[in-house]
């Protein structure tokens, strides 16, 4: 996906010391370096579970500064630096009425999809200091960019926030352990969070199964494989799952009653729905774990090759893997 803008600054607070912003005064070149980069930073961004989903905020007055300025920008009334500036200002304004301690660089991105949507994306990166061999074969201190549990940072579907045809156009990845900033920078961007993945995933998968319990049995296993399949793609993808398109790329069902079925298990009854990772993996899979203990099989396989009597609390198993099979009859063998 090609990068149209790109931009970096740097924000730096110590205790009892005022931040300190290093801004950068025209856009980097949006060369391979720049692709490379934001892959990498999407890459990570996209496998991190602790993604909230929303919009901005409609409570706040004025209008959301980040929402402000995109909308400049969008106008053509604002460059692409002048809206990364004024969004940095508005950190350092907040770092400084605060206790906070940062050093971290902030990439400021916008990259056209394949479908011709403009995405923008904010990351809050540190360096970490590792240690290189030089041409003259001397060990020498080096930086980089981690891409790991440090990362955060928000991304902007600007179609689907123009045209409102998603209701839920934000994607954010909080700082992890730092609940102050973490509050700093939802209200900087203007973040409202009004999506309960967990509990819309709970409802959409409560009326897939509904709709399965209609199927010939032959047909069940192929379908719900199918749905995990779409709903992890698009997971992966970051966007929600339309259930319409869904119920088009299943094979040999009726598609307007799995719509009708699934919608009407739906409290929300949207045919947009943002998947939560954890319940979708619940879904496929059952799995436990204690001190001398791990149980873990597909949910495809209770009442099946598996039983499970909740009085006496006790699964049953018939026909165990064949490598457990034979290390237990290894075991069992007379010394």
């Amino acid at each position: 996906m090609p990068i149209t803008h790109v931009i970096a600054h740097h924000l730096r607070r110590d205790a009892d010391h005022p931040a300190k912003l290093s801004l950068r005064q025209n856009e980097l070149a949006t060369d391979k370096q720049q692709v490379i980069l934001l892959d990498k930073l999407k890459s990570s961004f996209l496998a991190r579970l602790s993604r909230k989903h929303g919009s901005f905020s409609s409570e706040t007055d004025p209008t959301p500064l980040l929402a402000q300025k995109l909308e400049h920008f969008l106008g053509d009334a604002h460059s692409f630096t002048e809206l990364s500036v004024t969004i940095m200002e508005q950190f350092e304004r907040k770092i400084n009425d605060s206790p906070i301690e940062l050093n971290a660089h902030f990439l400021f991105f916008i990259e056209q999809s394949s479908d011709d949507h403009h995405l923008f994306h904010l990351f809050v990166v540190n360096q970490s200091e590792s240690q290189a061999i030089s041409d003259n074969l001397e060990v020498t201190p080096c930086y980089f960019i981690d891409t790991g549990p440090s990362l955060f940072g928000i991304k902007v579907d600007l179609a689907e926030w123009k045209k409102q045809t998603n209701y839920a156009p934000l994607s954010l990845l909080p700082p992890r352990g730092n609940l102050l900033f973490a509050e700093i920078f939802e209200n900087t961007i203007g973040f409202s969070d009004g999506i309960n993945k967990e509990e819309d995933t709970l409802a959409f998968l409560e009326g897939v199964e509904s709709f399965a319990k209609q199927l010939p049995n032959e047909k069940v296993d192929a379908y719900r494989t199918q749905i995990v399949d779409y709903c992890t793609e698009r997971e992966g993808r970051d966007e929600p799952v339309n259930i319409s398109g869904l119920s088009k790329s299943l094979d040999d069902i009726d598609a307007a009653m799995f719509v009708r079925e699934v919608t009407g298990c739906n409290p929300q009854r949207n045919e947009d729905v943002i998947i939560d990772r954890r319940s979708l993996h619940r879904y496929v899979k059952f799995s436990g774990r204690e001190k001398d203990l791990a149980i873990s099989f597909s949910s495809y396989q209770l009442n099946n090759r598996i039983n499970y009597n909740a009085d006496s609390d006790t699964l049953s198993i018939k026909g165990i893997p064949k490598a457990l099979r034979n290390q237990l009859l290894r075991h069992l063998e007379p010394k």
